[in-house]
């Protein structure tokens, strides 16, 4: 386990609308259990987290509509464990207040930032990467990713290329792809200097502020001000949330990863899943011996094979016959059936349904 000093952040605020109409605003996918187990996504990764920092040292970063839900979800956690976004705002605020949180109870802290919907196969190596990112950085000034070495041309993550060698198993990066074309991802694969951009994130606090302040000043200038120690802790609760509102809405990834130089990358020998389509939903989940993934509390299944079909009423008996591939997907108020691989047609759904009702089924 990892000494006091190093801490985790759990990224546990986004609405996961990808996998509408199963994750919805109300109730995303970090808090649904996808595999009927008792183990939902948030969970399975805050245990995982317990099991390489000090309990008290893993923080869950969410927003004000799901603190009741993480508290709920995570009872053995303190509730001051889990930090309150005023409002949604991408990423990169969420992880500039989690970093100065924990600076001010640790000013040399070490932090692991991970999103809560990650699948991780092959804990050991796994813990392997954390260790030596953690080690990395906390005696040198830069932001380090985790990267996956790709099996396959895949256009649903993004892509880091390395550069230089710094360390054993650890370079510089040169650049970040979002979600490239086939042909491009095709590219990459065969370069073998790319690889999947995991969303994992390490850094000392000071030295990521530091990063920060050249990316973001006028936003780093707001948090300096909030975390003033002349400020009590009311006095920096009213500060941050008469400034939030005003911050652009930004991902950590544009907002700062791509703005600097100082960003490393330690290669993760893992297997590895980002809960981000339907697709990649069903490769997570458990399925019978004909592919099929059986989400349903009473059914009866015939001649179908490679398919998904979720529904979330105990009472209701549901019976499907000869459907190979497709999705269905039954809620309290919105039935999706469809081709299980059509990520595009999903998201015409999405925003048909919105044009048409509003936030009625969002």
């Amino acid at each position: 386990m990892l000494g006091s000093n190093n801490y985790c952040v759990v990224l546990a605020g986004g609405f996961g609308t990808r996998l509408w109409p199963l994750s919805r605003k109300g109730m995303p996918k970090q808090f649904l259990d996808f595999n009927n187990n008792g183990h939902t996504l948030l969970r399975e990764t805050v245990e995982r987290m317990m099991r390489i920092f000090p309990k008290n040292n893993v923080i869950v970063s969410t927003n004000l509509d799901y603190y009741e839900d993480v508290c709920a979800q995570l009872p053995e956690l303190n509730p001051l464990q889990v930090l309150r976004e005023p409002v949604m705002k991408g990423t990169a605020p969420s992880i500039m207040l989690a970093t100065y949180h924990i600076r001010d109870m640790q000013p040399d802290a070490n932090i692991l930032v991970v999103p809560s919907d990650l699948v991780i196969k092959d804990e050991e190596p796994y813990m392997d990467v954390i260790n030596r990112g953690m080690e990395f950085i906390s005696t040198n000034n830069c932001i380090m990713t985790v990267g996956i070495k790709p099996t396959r041309p895949e256009t649903r993550f993004g892509y880091i290329q390395i550069d230089e060698k710094r360390a054993e198993g650890i370079y510089n990066v040169r650049t970040f792809t979002e979600k490239p074309e086939e042909a491009f991802a095709k590219v990459f694969v065969d370069s073998g200097e790319f690889y999947w951009n995991s969303g994992i994130l390490m850094w000392n606090a000071n030295a990521f502020i530091d990063i920060a302040k050249s990316c973001q000043p006028e936003m780093i200038g707001q948090f300096d001000r909030i975390f003033d120690s002349k400020h009590s802790r009311d006095e920096r609760r009213s500060l941050l949330y008469s400034v939030y509102e005003a911050f652009p809405r930004i991902s950590i990834d544009y907002g700062i990863l791509e703005k600097t130089d100082k960003v490393c990358m330690a290669i993760g020998d893992f297997r590895w899943n980002d809960i981000e389509s339907w697709d990649l939903l069903y490769d997570y989940c458990a399925k019978d011996a004909d592919g099929n993934v059986l989400g349903m509390y009473n059914y009866q299944v015939y001649d179908c094979h490679n398919s998904m079909f979720l529904c979330n009423k105990e009472k209701k008996l549901v019976v499907i016959d000869d459907l190979s591939d497709f999705l269905v997907v039954d809620t309290d108020d919105v039935l999706v059936i469809c081709r299980r691989n059509n990520e595009t047609d999903f998201k015409k759904y999405i925003n048909d349904a919105m044009l048409k009702y509003g936030e009625k089924y969002s």
